[in-house]
Formats: C-alpha cells, sequence, structure tokens
C-alpha cells in the first residue's frame, strides 16, 4: 500500500472544490481531533483555558448548521484563541505544548475558514494535525531527524498514516456530499480520542 503524504497542493485544490461551508467543515473536523491535545496540556499544566475552546469549538459546529455566528462573535474568538495558544518560556516547556499550540491555531483556521471562506485557512487546519502528530511521533519514538531515512519512518508512522487517510475520506465525502455536518462532528469527536493512539499513549491521554 502506498505511503500517504501530506501535500499542501493537492489538498488545496481539492477544498477549492468545496462550497464555503464544507471547507470550514472540513477544517473544523481537523480541529475537533485534535482539540483534546489542549485540554491534556491544560490539565497537565494549569494553563490555558481547554473549557472556552471547548465552547468555541460546539458553537463553530451549530454555525455550520446554520445557527449563525455574526462576524464580530467571529473575531472575537479567533482573537482569544490566539491568545490562548501557549508560550514558550524558559525552563517550563512540556511534551504536551507542541500538540497544544497545533491545536489552537487548527481552530483558530477553522474559524478564519468559516469567516472568510478561504482555502488556505482550511489546508493550515489540516497541515496543524499533520505537524502535532510528525513532532509526538519524532519524540514518541526517538527518531533522530537528521538520520538516513528518518523522515519516511515518521511518515509511514500508523498515527500519522492514519491521520492523512481521515483527511483524504473527509474531503472526498464532503466533495461527493456522502455525509452530512451532523455526521462528520460525530465522527471526529469520535476519532479524536484515538488521535494520539497507536503505539504507546501521549501521556495523560484517556
Amino acid at each position: 500500500m502506498a505511503i500517504l503524504r501530506f501535500n499542501e497542493t493537492e489538498i488545496a485544490r481539492t477544498i477549492e472544490r468545496l462550497l464555503p461551508v464544507s471547507r470550514a467543515a472540513f477544517a473544523t473536523a481537523c480541529a475537533t481531533r485534535l482539540l483534546p491535545a489542549y485540554a491534556k496540556f491544560s490539565t497537565f499544566t494549569g494553563k490555558g483555558n481547554a473549557e472556552f475552546l471547548t465552547e468555541v469549538l460546539a458553537r463553530l459546529w451549530r454555525d455550520l448548521s446554520g445557527d449563525l455566528m455574526p462576524d464580530p462573535e467571529i473575531d472575537v474568538q479567533i482573537s482569544t484563541c490566539m491568545k490562548l495558544i501557549p508560550q514558550e518560556e524558559a525552563g517550563t516547556w512540556v511534551l504536551e505544548q507542541a500538540a497544544a499550540e497545533d491545536a489552537v491555531s487548527s481552530l483558530a483556521y477553522a474559524l478564519r475558514c468559516r469567516r472568510d471562506g478561504l482555502v488556505d485557512e482550511a489546508v493550515w487546519a489540516a497541515q496543524c494535525c499533520y505537524e502535532a502528530l510528525d513532532h509526538y511521533v519524532i519524540n514518541h519514538e526517538k527518531i533522530d531527524i537528521g538520520s538516513p531515512g528518518a523522515e519516511e519512518k515518521v511518515l509511514a508512522h500508523p498515527l500519522v498514516q492514519a491521520e492523512l487517510a481521515r483527511q483524504q475520506r473527509d474531503l472526498d465525502e464532503l466533495l461527493h456530499g456522502n455525509i452530512t455536518l451532523s455526521g462528520l462532528c460525530e465522527r471526529a469527536k469520535h476519532e479524536a480520542w484515538d488521535f494520539f493512539r497507536s503505539s504507546g499513549e501521549f501521556r495523560g491521554h484517556p
């Protein structure tokens, strides 16, 4: 079986064919799968506001289902999300922080995609998921990224391949109208709990 790769150009071409609401739905599904990583970071460090981000995510799904948010509300949520991105401080960095940063960023991109309908915002939301897993696999498997074949080893890891397959599936189903927004939402929530599970577990992940 061919190894899936994160190809920004190909993903963008597919997203460009989607209606704006479907673009935002794809981005929101990506953010949904990754957001629990922020909650774990917040629990472990006592920092951040996972409850607020969970509420924002739920509000975004309701918006996509027809309970529309005015642009000023979206702007406020984007601004608050950006303030909740964990900041690197000397001596305080923990493994969970990278995934937490990507989780908040993915949600902010999803909100921007909902507001502006831009292809790039949806691509970047998906990229956050890919980069979170890339970082996790490198650290969890103790891979020397400078060694021969290291990049391919990370890419071929089951966790990375699973997320790339999910993204490809979501795009295909949205493009062909084979899934409802409520179905996409519930599936993304369910898949969130397996996001960092394959070999070993993300520290503190249920």
